[in-house]
């Protein structure tokens, strides 16, 4: 019996000296396990009232969105009429003129031109109204602002804006 008695002492003894701290995975200590019900207030606590949250706030419309490239800074575009879009910003453009094109992913509906306030290197500030229809109902008008290669007639600095629909 004392035989025993030694082994499982040396036993136990080198199991404990051979782990290292970081190898050893005690358990956590046992808390109390969580009620779901709140702790029961003293009948002499005023009871504190949860803070108030706030009521949900409405949606604000959201900002304009603004669109640039190389060439164009600071374009909006607001619908204003049924066919009516107000294209607004800042261009950058030779002899202070640009194009425009506005289709519908196969067909050109209308096109310009545009006048800004200022030639190249300023930037001129440029208001334009387009009136276009939809030849399609399920369609996406797409402007593309543009200026138009010297060289070759290409267009150059392509910029392309959804048309909004409301």
């Amino acid at each position: 019996m004392k035989k025993l008695f030694l082994i499982l002492l040396t036993a136990a003894l080198l199991h404990g000296c051979s782990s290292t701290p970081e190898a050893v995975d005690q358990p956590a200590p046992e808390q109390p396990p969580a009620s779901s019900e709140p702790p029961a207030q003293q009948p002499n606590q005023p009871q504190t009232p949860a803070p108030e949250q706030e009521p949900p706030k409405e949606e604000q419309p959201a900002a304009e969105k603004t669109y640039g490239n190389d060439i164009f800074q600071k374009v909006t575009v607001a619908k204003t009429g049924e066919d009516t879009f107000e294209i607004k910003g800042q261009a950058r453009v030779f002899e202070a003129v640009f194009q425009y094109v506005v289709e519908d992913g196969h067909n050109e509906l209308t096109e310009g031109t545009v006048n800004t306030s200022a030639g190249a290197p300023e930037w001129g500030d440029f208001t334009h109204t387009v009136k276009v229809k939809k030849a399609e109902p399920n369609s996406t008008l797409m402007l593309i602002l543009f200026e138009v290669s010297a060289k070759d007639g290409s267009r150059q600095h392509e910029l392309i804006i959804p048309l909004p629909e409301k």
